[in-house]
């Protein structure tokens, strides 16, 4: 089988080493799809905390949480703006649990609720995804963005204070509202914000280059958060797709078949040729029709 190949998550490696000093989960808002997420684990069945821990340990950057499903999934990139839907609260969480509460796994910033109306000392540009905003205003003591959902892009802000003054403009988090983080003045001054989000952007644009050399599938490794790349027109165990699904993938793929696992077929006399199963002997009671073993009648 092929070697692995855990490009995406090199760059994630690096980040966890500065990360001793960051938040360790941060509330980044709720989603009613996670369709064009980037998938890159994912679980049903845990709680919370669970997920947590599963998603961390996998690598990933962020997570997105279904409270009535009990699902857990680990992805590579933040939501988008028109994602955005109504939290549960000025303090996060979301309204209605089959959607998804989104958590950021790898950052400095603490989230400290939603608030209108906010004033602060610089306004950069809208940015994409909430990450550019963080990075803008990684030397300040306090960031906010804000989903503008229609647009779709996010406000962003930066304030020099380590705190947030919101008193009076308390709103229940959603769209159209200022989501508001701090961070400690230890991380400002040693500039551990600014290389987080500097190698955290260069993974993004590592993971939007090809994953794997021509001919061969980013295939999932099951059990974690990366993936091995196999020609599958060739590889027994996955032969004509990935066995456990492509890593990322956004649609419906074909999955592979392992070979070696299909009945009557002799000890080793089985190959895989043109993504196609093909065996050349059979066990007792069995015949060979057209490359496969089935039963004699």
């Amino acid at each position: 089988m092929a070697p692995s190949k855990n490009f995406a998550f090199s760059a994630v490696a690096l980040i966890a080493s500065f990360a001793l000093q960051a938040s360790a989960i941060t509330y980044t808002g709720c989603v009613n799809d996670v369709s064009e997420f980037t998938i890159v684990g994912g679980v049903g069945g845990l709680d919370f905390d669970e997920c947590t821990s599963y998603c961390s340990e996998g690598g990933a950057p962020y997570l997105a949480y279904q409270t009535s499903g009990s699902q857990c999934l680990c992805t590579s990139e933040s939501q988008t703006a028109e994602k955005y839907t109504t939290g549960a609260s000025q303090q996060g969480g979301c309204a209605d649990p089959s959607n998804y509460v989104t958590y950021a796994l790898q950052t400095t910033f603490n989230f400290q609720g939603c608030y209108s109306n906010m004033v602060t000392d610089n306004a950069p540009d809208n940015f994409n995804n909430f990450e550019q905003c963080f990075a803008a205003c990684a030397n300040e003591g306090s960031v906010m963005f804000n989903p503008y959902s229609n647009a779709p892009t996010f406000g962003c802000r930066c304030n020099n204070a380590y705190a947030i003054d919101g008193a009076g403009n308390e709103v229940t988090c959603g769209t159209y509202t200022w989501y508001t983080f701090t961070h400690s003045m230890e991380a400002t001054a040693s500039g551990l914000a600014r290389r987080m989000m500097k190698e955290r952007l260069m993974q993004l644009k590592r993971e939007s280059q090809t994953l794997c050399p021509q001919g061969s599938k980013a295939c999932t490794v099951p059990g974690s958060a990366s993936y091995e790349c196999i020609d599958t027109r060739s590889e027994l165990e996955s032969c004509g797709g990935c066995l456990h699904g492509e890593y990322q993938a956004t649609s419906n793929v074909t999955l592979g078949t392992d070979c070696s696992t299909l009945p009557g077929v002799a000890l080793g006399a089985i190959t895989c040729s043109d993504s196609q199963c093909e065996a050349f002997a059979c066990k007792t009671g069995y015949e060979l029709v057209s490359g496969l073993c089935v039963p004699i009648a």
